[in-house]
């Protein structure tokens, strides 16, 4: 069919090109011929105001020498005109025996005016001058008899061509007059015959549409090619198609119909839509037996009036308004059973159109045991929330993968603010970067995900500055997930007092071992320092042993004042404060506690140090030397642990909120085990052959004096962690000073 129209339209193209075409040539010969004639009459019209302008001129000539004879510019301006005249005759396009004439004709006009220029301007005897008037005057009776041959023959030619070029102009004429009967004639034939191929298959079509509208599925279309072929084809196809979508909608309808029937919930179909609005027009058998009728006797009764209660009947038409704006409302209502029993119902209701009428659905549930349920959650939530609130200790619960906190008692959101719903290590600790170490998610649920036991730790809040009794235990929340509940009882008072009596402990051994100790300590050291001192004095000795020498007896007196604090760890000294630079501070430490190695020792170990200070860590009130010896034995103590290769790591912060200033300092060694870390920092405690077990022991004693705290921890990828909280101290002017 494309292809025919495409034929069809080239055709209707052709025949009005070619018309067209013939219709601007014919107009263009005709034009052009009409042009042709109108200049050879304006060259006929030119020949005759020539042979007026000669018969003018010799006029001039008989009334020469006559009381009519006109003055000589007259005469001059009508010879004039003669020769401009016959110059015009020349300028038009003509052919080569009528140029050869004109030429001619111009040569006699002259002559002609030669000759009457001697006969008005030449003075001579009267013979002669009637000579002149003679010859002129025959000169231009030649002349108009040349001229007027001339026009007549031009006038009959003229009149020929005038008569060929009218006849051929009416020709085309009545050619065109057929082309314009016959061209529309031919159109409109080629149009029928192509409108005869379109209107068939059509007709066709729509005989077709016509039975599928009268419900005949099975009729087909025959006969029909190319393009509407194929739509037959389609019209054909879409007839199977609707075929089965009717029985699928009659399935539909029956299954749609089975499950409104058999539905738990309440179903009503109600009338939405003037004087009968509210009424039911349908309803499933569990709407009649959740309010005891008969479906029979449920439709016909207003929904608002007879089922709703007094309460939600006065708000039904404003549910009503709200689904005519095409909302699907939710609402929870009271509904009324037939004996008059209240009974509530959750409610979803909407708008929908069927054969053309608005329609209420409402789905009904009852929730009367629902709402009992619910009752009975509310009196035990609040029973619990009442319970957990008068608990005097930390309890909260948070997810074990995002860490989120889930729910804080009272007692904690005292203390931490309302925290819900943030990571709970960075609201619950202070300077973390990530979970806490005694967190332990892991070991709280089996490896299947179930929870397993009960972690108990005693653990040190940065928080607050306190110590904390805490029960981490794994349990399923209320969505089902698995989840850490802690409960955290504030043991600080109990911490102290049992550090107290622990140091009154030590206290006692240490002052009953030490003064025996002391004093033979000292008298040996006397000797051997004045022994090396007299050695130090020898001038043989040179500068480098020397140095050495001095060395020593610096060592010696440091042993003599660490001595003289360990006599004073029963009764600690009173602190020596000055404003202190804790970077610098460490700083000095580490360059007394590790020696570099010396040329010397090409292969020997050597402690790789890497400093993380707080550039902007404020200067504190402290007693320099006595935390300068904390920083060296924990140096000492991380060096000997390495065997003197490894990474000894150094780190300060400040932390604004606390007021608290932070020393890290950890190895990369093997650690310590469980039971180590416990008693690190007893008395006298040691893993070294050699070791005293006092040097940690005093550390801790000179941190506690400053008001800080000491502990320790194993790094996860190896190695040990000392951290140290120093109090800032002293007042601003006193830290300028």
């Amino acid at each position: 069919m494309k292809k025919k129209i495409i034929i069809g339209l080239s055709i209707f193209c052709l025949i009005f090109i070619v018309g067209g075409s013939y219709i601007i040539i014919s107009i263009e010969t005709a034009t052009t011929k009409l042009d042709d004639l109108i200049t050879l009459h304006q060259v006929s019209i030119l020949r005759e105001h020539l042979l007026l302008q000669i018969k003018k001129v010799q006029s001039d000539i008989h009334l020469k020498n006559t009381r009519y004879a006109r003055n000589i510019n007259t005469i001059v301006s009508n010879v004039r005109a003669m020769e401009k005249m016959s110059g015009t005759c020349l300028d038009c396009h003509h052919s080569r025996d009528m140029q050869y004439k004109l030429n001619d004709l111009k040569k006699e006009v002259r002559e002609y005016q030669g000759n009457i220029s001697r006969l008005f301007t030449m003075r001579t005897n009267s013979k002669r001058l009637l000579e002149d008037e003679d010859r002129a005057f025959q000169k231009g009776e030649k002349l108009i008899e040349t001229v007027h041959a001339m026009i007549n023959m031009a006038s009959m030619k003229l009149e020929h061509k005038t008569r060929t070029s009218l006849r051929e102009i009416d020709e085309t004429k009545e050619v065109l007059y057929y082309l314009v009967i016959i061209v529309p004639f031919l159109a409109g034939v080629l149009g029928y015959i192509f409108i005869g191929g379109f209107t068939g298959p059509v007709k066709k079509l729509l005989n077709a549409t016509r039975k599928l509208k009268s419900g005949d599925m099975d009729f087909r279309i025959e006969g029909l090619e190319s393009e509407f072929g194929e739509v037959a084809e389609s019209f054909n196809e879409m007839s199977c198609a609707l075929k089965e979508n009717m029985h699928m909608i009659r399935e539909n309808e029956r299954r749609y119909r089975t499950l409104f029937e058999s539905a738990g919930d309440a179903i009503f179909m109600v009338d939405s839509e003037g004087d009968n609005m509210g009424v039911i027009v349908s309803a499933n058998k569990a709407a009649a037996d959740m309010h005891g009728y008969t479906v029979e006797e449920l439709e016909g009764l207003s929904l608002f009036n007879d089922i709703d209660s007094s309460e939600d009947a006065v708000l039904a038409p404003e549910r009503v308004s709200e689904m005519l704006n095409g909302e699907w409302i939710h609402t929870e209502i009271n509904h009324r059973k037939k004996d008059g029993t209240v009974f509530p119902v959750e409610a979803s209701a909407g708008i929908f159109e069927f054969m053309g009428s608005k329609y209420i659905l409402a789905i009904d549930r009852d929730i009367t045991d629902r709402k009992k349920a619910e009752g009975a959650l509310l009196r035990s939530h609040v029973m619990f929330t009442t319970v957990l609130d008068s608990i005097d200790a930390i309890i909260y619960v948070s997810d074990m993968e995002t860490y989120e906190v889930l729910y804080l008692n009272r007692y904690a959101r005292k203390l931490f603010g309302d925290i819900e719903g943030k990571v709970c290590w960075r609201n619950i600790q202070s300077g973390l970067d990530g979970p806490c170490d005694f967190c332990g998610n892991d070991k709280l649920i089996t490896p299947e995900g179930d929870p397993s036991g009960v972690i108990h730790k005693e653990v040190f809040s940065t928080f607050n500055g306190k110590w904390y009794d805490v029960y981490n235990r794994a349990i399923e929340w209320v969505d089902g997930r698995i989840v850490r509940f802690e409960i955290a009882s504030d043991i600080t008072e109990r911490v102290k007092m049992d550090k107290a009596l622990k140091r009154a402990e030590q206290m006692k051994l240490v002052g009953e071992w030490a003064a025996g100790l002391a004093h033979e300590i000292k008298n040996a050291l006397a000797g051997i320092k004045i022994s090396i001192e007299v050695m130090a004095e020898e001038p043989a000795l040179d500068e480098e042993d020397r140095d050495s020498v001095v060395k020593a007896v610096d060592e010696i007196k440091r042993i003599e004042l660490l001595l003289k604090r360990m006599l004073n760890f029963a009764k600690p000294p009173e602190l020596q404060l000055f404003v202190t630079n804790v970077n610098e501070l460490l700083d000095n430490a580490l360059n007394y506690s590790i020696r570099p190695a010396s040329a010397s020792e090409i292969n020997a170990p050597e402690v790789s140090v890497v400093k993380d200070y707080d550039i902007h860590l404020p200067v504190t009130m402290a007693d320099r030397l006595q935390l300068r010896q904390v920083f060296m034995n924990i140096i000492m103590n991380a060096n000997e642990a390495m065997q003197n290769n490894g990474t000894l790591m150094l780190k300060t912060s400040y932390d604004a909120v606390t007021n608290n200033i932070f020393v890290e300092i950890s190895d990369d060694g093997e650690g310590l085990e469980k039971e180590i870390i416990d008693k690190i920092f007893n008395p006298f405690f040691t893993t070294k052959s050699k070791g005293s077990g006092l040097g940690l022991a005093i550390s801790k004693r000179i941190v506690e004096l400053h008001g800080g705290d000491i502990y320790v921890e194993n790094k996860s990828g190896g190695g040990v962690l000392f951290t140290i909280r120093i109090p800032m101290r002293g007042a601003a002017e006193e830290q300028k000073k």
